[in-house]
């Protein structure tokens, strides 16, 4: 039997709203489509704190832009209050009308308006890039700036450092 939601299709992992059509064959088909013909992201973004490179929100945007236009697909993320919390919401839609929803709640570390925007920016980044599939290559500071964490100048071999 096929399942129409993916309330059906996944475990249960506790209280968990998955926002989506009834039916979302078409829209996985063309996904599926898209996905195979979606480039890498671009790391070409610096991030001279951590010395490394990573992909940035337009990179992401710009790898799958194309392939998901091409099979009918769009993307747009937006906020919205539930309860007295702020979600970022990013919808996948299909020409068909299908759509699913993802949502992480916006919780930045810091209250100022810098902070909310490079850490609204960082959610977008990896909201789009997970929902359409889209990788980056390269290097990634995997959010070593948004954990707040120091530069590592050297790495030690505490192996090597036993007498």
């Amino acid at each position: 039997m096929e399942a129409n939601s993916l309330s059906e299709q996944t475990p249960d992992i506790g209280h968990l709203d998955v926002h989506h059509t009834e039916k979302l064959g078409e829209l996985f088909g063309a996904l599926a489509k898209a996905q195979s013909v979606m480039p890498d992201a671009k790391t070409d973004s610096k991030n001279p704190f951590f010395k490394s490179k990573y992909a940035d929100l337009s990179s992401i945007v710009n790898a799958a832009r194309k392939p998901l236009a091409e099979n009918g697909l769009s993307v747009t993320q937006f906020i919205q209050e539930k309860e007295g919390t702020s979600f970022l919401f990013t919808r996948l839609g299909h020409t068909s009308g299908q759509w699913i929803d993802s949502f992480i709640r916006i919780q930045p570390p810091k209250e100022d308006i810098q902070s909310l925007g490079s850490y609204l920016t960082y959610l977008r980044r990896y909201s789009y890039a997970a929902i359409v599939g889209v990788v980056a290559s390269g290097e990634d500071d995997d959010g070593e700036h948004t954990m707040g964490r120091k530069t590592v100048d050297r790495i030690v071999d505490f192996d090597k450092t036993k007498a």
